[in-house]
């Protein structure tokens, strides 16, 4: 896909960070959008500032972890604006933690946003792509830590993990059936939202007013939101699966030897090298 001027987006958690940035990046390209987020007092300036672009435009709030709820959605999307030609499963939340103090309805929650919201988008939206028979494209977003393990981090892992086996099944589906429907993972790293800014303890915002400046501004390998939606505007045009925000070619090639050799894990600091 080249072009994305006169259709239409569907971004979910596009109330800050990401999904933000990526659905103004839509309307830019000139693209109708329906916006949807958990907190509907973060859609309102959103929803003003995409129409700037001279574009239509549906915000929603919705809570993706409701089957329902993401099924009428999908069905008020396709009766006002049509079938989407890009869709962004891009939800999520994270929270940290030792692995065993993380109660089952702590799990249940995690991943009902994290894993299930992005099943129930794609159970929503991908049989009206189909049956549409046009170029299309889904990005589910995953994470650095849909390959990278860290401590304190299992629930967020686990559910990252997760949508990069759904999102490689969903490749595999969709070439099955010779869909013009191209599949990516964006797998961001340290990137400056709202999630970054509450793992350092800032409480998190309405999202009425977006950050002038999040906490990790100028900390190294931390990017702005705009930088990850145009990486992923770049990756979809060159029809890449992986989408990845930073280099991470050196630190997985030396995590699968030690798979391939069998040796047992042993946690070493992600750094981002160029050079490989």
């Amino acid at each position: 896909m080249d072009s994305f001027a006169g259709g239409t987006a569907v971004v979910t958690g596009a109330g800050s960070g990401i999904g933000r940035a990526i659905a103004i990046q839509c309307a830019r390209e000139g693209m109708h959008v329906a916006v949807a987020d958990v907190m509907a007092s973060r859609l309102t300036a959103l929803g003003d500032e995409l129409k700037t672009e001279g574009v239509n435009v549906l915000a929603r709030e919705l809570d993706v972890s409701d089957a329902g709820a993401v099924t009428a959605f999908a069905n008020e999307v396709l009766g006002e604006l049509g079938v989407p030609r890009l869709l962004f499963n891009n939800a999520g939340v994270l929270q940290i933690g030792e692995t065993w103090t993380q109660t089952a309805e702590s799990w249940q929650k995690l991943l009902s946003i994290n894993l299930m919201g992005v099943v129930h988008g794609l159970n929503a939206f991908v049989p009206a792509m189909l049956e549409a028979g046009e170029a299309a494209h889904i990005v589910n977003t995953g994470s650095v830590g849909s390959l990278v393990v860290a401590p304190g981090m299992a629930q967020y892992t686990a559910s990252k993990m997760a949508v990069r086996g759904v999102t490689e099944s969903l490749l595999y589906d969709l070439a099955a059936h010779q869909a013009p429907i191209g599949v990516s993972l964006l797998c961001p790293g340290p990137v400056l939202t709202s999630i970054s800014d509450e793992l350092m303890g800032v409480a998190p915002s309405d999202g009425t007013t977006p950050p002038t400046e999040h906490l990790m501004a100028g900390q190294p390998d931390f990017i702005p939101a705009e930088q990850v939606a145009t990486q992923v505007f770049e990756g979809i045009r060159a029809g890449n699966f992986w989408i990845f925000t930073h280099p991470l070619a050196g630190y997985l090639e030396d995590a699968f030897e030690d798979i391939v050799a069998a040796k047992n894990p042993a946690y070493r600091e992600v750094v981002f090298d160029a050079s490989r």
